[in-house]
């Protein structure tokens, strides 16, 4: 996935969180920090399985 692929995931990603019913901006904030650890977990070499 290159840079634009990202860019728009953020994008959608947001849309959705901020789009949802009785959501304030203490729970984006979190829900963004929470998908990013994520991926950065998902990214790290320690994390990653060799078949």
């Amino acid at each position: 996935m290159g840079i634009a692929g990202v860019a728009e995931t953020i994008v959608r990603f947001t849309e959705n969180i901020l789009t949802e019913d009785h959501c304030d901006v203490t729970d984006v904030l979190r829900r963004l920090e929470a998908a990013g650890m994520q991926q950065a977990v998902e990214a790290h070499p320690a994390h990653r399985t060799t078949a």
